[in-house]
């Protein structure tokens, strides 16, 4: 081969990569380029605040776009414990409502953000990006996944909070069943008649009295079973008592 034709085709390769620089300008459908441009611009951003903000919002778009490997990376350049675990909420909860995945799918996702959250530094932090977990888990019907990612929590009262709203997903799913099993996960009596109040008042917007019933007996506080219970009969004869 004549060495000026070696060099030509070299030069032809290079000009037909993809070249995303800072003052490049994408075509709008171009989602990639698009976010290239925004790493770019994050990178220049100095309050560490609107850089993790800007981190979290790149995160999700990517993993929405599939990449969830490519968008846990993105959320380990957050420097806040705090954004980390809500860039973990953003992510499942955006996959489990507008995506409809397989289940083998989903379990795939879950475990990738499973698997991540463990390094994340503060612990409050961690058990609440688990709590997210577990609610995008039910959200997408996942019950018996979601109940294990519950498990592995060490702070209590989050344990609690986040049993209590898996159990208010599955009442907005109308699964008295599943609602009630993740409630009675919950082994204090105070958050246990709060997720009864809760899950009652969801059965009966949905026209569920019965169930609501069977969520408000269950109460053993006096004054939110009462409170429960008369919220039935209001509903019962047509009484819409304003707050």
């Amino acid at each position: 081969m004549h060495p000026s034709t070696f060099f030509y085709i070299i030069i032809m390769v290079f000009i037909a990569l993809p070249v995303y620089s800072d003052d490049m300008e994408c075509q709008p459908a171009n989602v990639k380029c698009i976010q290239s441009l925004i790493v770019t611009e994050t990178q220049n951003i100095d309050e560490s605040r609107w850089k993790n903000q800007s981190y979290r919002d790149l995160a999700v778009s990517i993993a929405f776009g599939g990449d969830v490997d490519g968008a846990i990376g993105y959320i380990k350049k957050i420097n806040n414990s705090d954004t980390q675990a809500m860039t973990v909420r953003a992510i499942g909860m955006a996959l489990a409502i507008h995506k409809e995945l397989s289940v083998d799918e989903y379990r795939t996702m879950f475990k990738k953000l499973n698997d991540f959250t463990p390094s994340i530094l503060d612990e409050g932090a961690r058990d609440i990006a688990y709590t997210y977990i577990a609610m995008a888990q039910a959200f997408a019907g996942l019950d018996d996944d979601a109940h294990t990612t519950t498990l592995v929590m060490k702070k209590d009262a989050l344990k609690h909070k986040a049993y209590g709203e898996t159990a208010e997903i599955q009442a907005e799913r109308g699964d008295f069943a599943r609602a009630m099993r993740s409630i009675n996960a919950i082994d204090s009596v105070s958050f246990k008649n709060k997720a009864l109040g809760i899950v009652s008042s969801i059965f009966l917007k949905a026209g569920d009295v019965e169930h609501a019933y069977q969520m408000a007996v269950k109460i053993t506080n006096s004054t939110k079973k009462s409170s429960a219970l008369q919220k039935i009969v209001n509903r019962q004869i047509g009484l819409d008592v304003p707050k």
